[in-house]
């Protein structure tokens, strides 16, 4: 059973919340017992929803209000902390407009959780290893001493050995509360093996294992995206010492930024293109962008990766697309008019399809550092 939250605490992440959204908040034990809310007329009070969440792990919501039973319509989210469902967040009101802050209510509920620490006792070990962890990416100066020291409290020892670094992204869906993801990340690393980990606001984990157990980790990383195929994205970085995880992590980022459609995890060794194009500069990359696919709408690229993806194949691009092959012949004359490279032809498909993936780099490093644009 987890510790349950104080009721300081629950308090200040219900009036939090409010500041986002506007909306009364209820923050409720896992016996279903509101313990702090925004509305102090509820504090004290049973409510079903949250019981009901908390008992299946999953988002309940109440579509409608039933005054007599004094149910109001909302939406209640579980939380996981460490493994454990501590609590549930309700945000209460027409279950379409709360449910867009359902994520960045979990996200901000984490992240005070994790600032007050229910487990005091492993405090300074976590404390100690996601500085390490962040430290090494960055290159930071540390002291052996402190690396040691941090190294030992995790049951591990570094005597000039390789280690990786590995990237999990993640984005709640509906199906998949935050924190139930976070909850899967954290389930892995703690039956997969030793390592250092991280989690770096607002949505990465970063992992440090050893070279030598890196195979047993790539198939728990498969496994946990198998999971979570729409949610979770996964670099795994290049070998390196653990003073230089600084270029495993950078390796790691750009594997997650070469990710084809539908695809979730991808390894340093199978990126190819993206090495090269990943040293490209942003103004060199949006001209070329530009010279090869000036004039063509989203309609013509999708197209064209429909087309690369079936390795040019006129058969099987017609085929996924449910197009006739005369028609499929007919758009890519189409592409060829508007931006005067011909699909049909080798060497100028091939500059196509680089720009095409110089793009899709560009609009996902966009969207990971949406600040940074």
């Amino acid at each position: 059973m987890p510790a349950p939250i104080q009721g300081q605490l629950a308090q200040q992440i219900v009036d939090t919340l409010k500041t986002i959204c506007n909306h009364n908040i209820n923050f409720i034990d896992v016996q279903g017992r509101i313990s702090a809310s925004t509305d102090p007329a509820r504090v004290g009070s049973y409510h079903d929803g949250g019981r009901e969440a908390a008992r299946l792990g999953k988002i309940v919501t109440i579509e409608a209000d039933a005054p007599d039973r004094d149910v109001r319509r909302g939406i209640n989210m579980p939380i996981r902390f460490h493994g454990d469902t501590v609590a549930v967040i309700g945000i209460t009101g027409d279950p379409e407009e709360v449910r867009k802050y359902a994520d960045l209510a979990q996200r901000l509920t984490l992240l005070l959780l994790r600032e007050h620490e229910i487990d005091a006792r492993n405090y300074d070990t976590r404390t100690q290893t996601g500085y390490l962890v962040r430290a090494l990416i960055d290159r930071v100066a540390m002291t052996p001493e402190f690396i040691a020291e941090v190294l030992e409290r995790n049951g591990l020892s570094d005597r000039g050995e390789a280690w990786r670094t590995l990237v999990i992204q993640l984005q709640a869906s509906h199906e998949n509360p935050l924190s139930a993801i976070e909850a899967a990340v954290q389930d892995t690393v703690s039956v997969t093996g030793r390592c250092l980990y991280s989690y770096r606001f607002p949505n990465e984990y970063i992992l440090l294992v050893k070279e030598r157990d890196g195979a047993r980790w790539e198939r728990a990383m498969r496994a946990l995206a198998d999971r979570f195929p729409k949610d979770i994205k996964i670099g795994i970085g290049s070998s390196r010492r653990l003073s230089r995880q600084d270029l495993s992590f950078q390796a790691a980022q750009l594997s997650i930024i070469s990710l084809g459609a539908g695809e979730s995890v991808a390894s340093y060794e199978q990126v190819r293109l993206e090495l090269l194009l990943g040293s490209v500069s942003e103004a060199a990359g949006s001209a070329y962008i530009q010279k090869c696919l000036k004039g063509l709408d989203d309609e013509d690229r999708e197209l064209l990766r429909a087309y690369f993806d079936a390795e040019m194949s006129l058969k099987e691009t017609a085929r996924r697309c449910f197009l006739h092959v005369n028609t499929l012949q007919y758009r890519l004359k189409r592409v060829r008019d508007r931006c005067g490279l011909d699909p049909r032809r080798f060497r100028e498909a091939s500059m196509l399809y680089t720009a095409l993936r110089l793009e899709a780099m560009d609009r996902r490093s966009a969207a990971r550092y949406p600040d940074q644009g």
